[in-house]
């Protein structure tokens, strides 16, 4: 019989959410593990982008500067028509610092996480699936055999939580009616439009596509999503072909579509959500990131939620005198928030793919203050000053 170790914390997933949650909770003198399923920590190859609301917090982490050294520091976000690349508005950002908004490789972000963790003396568990969790016993039990005791359990396992089917709303992913085309091009195939190099995103009917370059290599991440009913395929991803990339965007501009082709290999997936999710604290588990409220990547927020969630978590089984106030206030600011968000995604994605002319004019005029106002209502948010008033209440 495999003896059974003792942790305050075991994390279930070794993605953002999980990551940052070591770092958030080790950095506080509280012993954490993490258990992940794969072999291997590792990320597919695609950007992410990463604003205020979660940087500020990397930086408290004191993640931000590593960080920064291999991610792009965009100053605007330029949003064009789809056809002509004609600008319609442009958003200025990293005003007050020049790294509040970055935009990165995914694969980069897990790597300064995990060598972050590490250097706090995080243990990562690899090849480890957690089978169940024994309420009674507070013992997290792995594929191979391991047993963990612990006070606290979080799921950290994403849109395919195991944790949240089995023990919370037994839901399944489902397919949201949008399919993702994703690249990553060279900086030389951008389009010659102005400020072609920051953050361009492009309105169109039934879809949109957003470009922007992901560090110091040179490199750009673009990623064009359109309306689509079906999927049917049975992995989450796959290399595509570009004639198909074609077909789905055959209107749009050409210098565009070129940037979107160049690349060796294009992949495309369909998004999956799940429905909004009435509790993320189940006794002594509690659901983070993707897990608790996967969303459409329309207001770029997964990645900035799954470190929201991290940072608050932490910084309340810190300084809360027991785990149960701890998960108690931390379902009780993050639900609300989380929801929000999922919720103002999914209204973005049809103010960016309307294709009615007479409402594309309209929104085409409303597109600098909404967008203006969607964004500071988004950053704003500082997950360190909102949970350290709730403890105070």
């Amino acid at each position: 019989m495999k003896k059974v170790e003792i942790s305050n914390v075991s994390i279930v997933g070794a993605g953002i959410s999980g990551l940052t949650a070591g770092c958030a909770l080790l950095s506080r003198g509280i012993e954490a593990s993490i258990y992940e399923r794969s072999e291997y920590i590792e990320e597919f190859g695609a950007g992410i982008t990463l604003s205020a609301n979660a940087t500020r917090l990397l930086e408290r982490l004191e993640i931000l500067p590593e960080l920064t050294k291999v991610s792009y520091l965009p100053t605007k976000i330029i949003i064009r028509n789809y056809s002509s690349g004609e600008e319609i508005a442009r958003i200025p950002i990293n005003i007050t610092k020049p790294n509040e908004f970055i935009t990165t490789d995914r694969r980069d972000l897990i790597n300064v996480l995990l060598r972050r963790y590490k250097s706090l003396n995080g243990n990562v568990n690899t090849a480890c699936e957690v089978l169940e969790i024994d309420f009674d016993k507070k013992e997290l039990v792995c594929s191979n055999g391991k047993r963990q005791s612990s006070e606290v359990f979080l799921g950290c396992d994403g849109v395919r939580s195991k944790i949240r089917e089995k023990y919370f709303d037994n839901s399944k992913p489902i397919y949201t009616n949008f399919l993702a085309w994703r690249g990553i091009a060279d900086i030389t195939n951008l389009p010659k439009f102005k400020d072609s190099e920051e953050i361009n995103l492009y309105y169109g009917p039934n879809g949109h596509v957003v470009h922007y370059p992901i560090g110091t290599e040179g490199k750009i991440n673009f990623v064009g999503v359109k309306n689509s009913q079906h999927w049917t395929k049975e992995s989450w991803k796959e290399e595509g072909s570009k004639e198909d990339l074609l077909k789905d965007f055959s209107t749009w501009n050409n210098s565009l579509l070129s940037l979107m082709t160049s690349p060796e290999k294009v992949f495309k997936w369909g998004i999956f959500e799940r429905p909004k999710i009435q509790s993320i604290q189940k006794r002594n588990i509690a659901l983070l990131g993707d897990a608790a409220h996967p969303m459409v990547p329309f207001l770029g927020q997964g990645g900035c939620m799954a470190i929201e969630d991290a940072y608050c978590f932490g910084l309340l089984y810190s300084k809360l005198e027991n785990s149960d106030k701890a998960l108690n206030l931390y379902q009780q600011i993050r639900l609300k928030r989380g929801n929000w968000v999922q919720k103002r995604s999914k209204l973005q994605a049809r103010f960016n793919h309307i294709s009615n002319p007479t409402l594309v004019k309209l929104r085409n005029l409303l597109a600098k203050k909404i967008s203006i106002n969607a964004v500071r209502s988004v950053h704003s948010y500082d997950a360190d000053k909102e949970s350290i008033k709730r403890i105070k209440t």
